[in-house]
């Protein structure tokens, strides 16, 4: 796999957002929920660059950006918490989201003293099966009632350290 990890600062705004615009494309329901979301975090990082670079990198295929994730490192030392993590539509079912995830989790444990790593996701996406492959293990479960329900019930994941 010829793939690279980028700081966010190599690209310009809104690579995020199209970014998660194409990995959720499967589902038109997930742009009418999360567009808002996405294009604030988008911002958020942009707006900040200094936090973008250290808890977070784009994903690179052949030079091409076609994933990234991200984190939220304030609840340290009890845990840090995934934010958003997504792979292009064309890449996904490739070992990229994996390898993706799996850089992230090797980064994220350097933090000294870290107790756990979690993240949160929902049960009618591809997610659930990515975040087992590296580790994360199964620690609650909530019903979604709210406009994303078609999106499954809320899982939360954590990884032990």
């Amino acid at each position: 796999m010829d793939i690279e990890f980028r700081k966010f600062t190599d690209y310009n705004r809104g690579i995020m957002y199209e970014i998660l615009k194409d990995a959720y494309s499967f589902d038109e329901r997930c742009a009418i929920c999360w567009d808002e979301n996405w294009k604030q975090s988008d911002a958020f990082f942009f707006d900040n660059p200094d936090i973008a670079d250290k808890y977070g990198f784009i994903t690179c295929y052949k030079g091409e950006p076609i994933g990234f994730i991200c984190w939220d490192p304030r609840n340290r030392p009890e845990y840090v918490e995934i934010g958003h993590n997504g792979i292009k539509t064309k890449y996904k079912g490739k070992g990229f989201g994996k390898a993706q995830l799996s850089e992230a989790v090797r980064r994220i444990k350097e933090y000294e003293g870290l107790k756990e790593i979690r993240v949160w996701t929902n049960s009618n996406l591809i997610a659930p099966k990515n975040y087992e492959s590296v580790g994360f293990v199964l620690y609650d479960k909530k019903e979604n009632n709210d406009e994303a329900a078609f999106s499954g019930d809320y899982l939360y994941y954590k990884i032990q350290l």
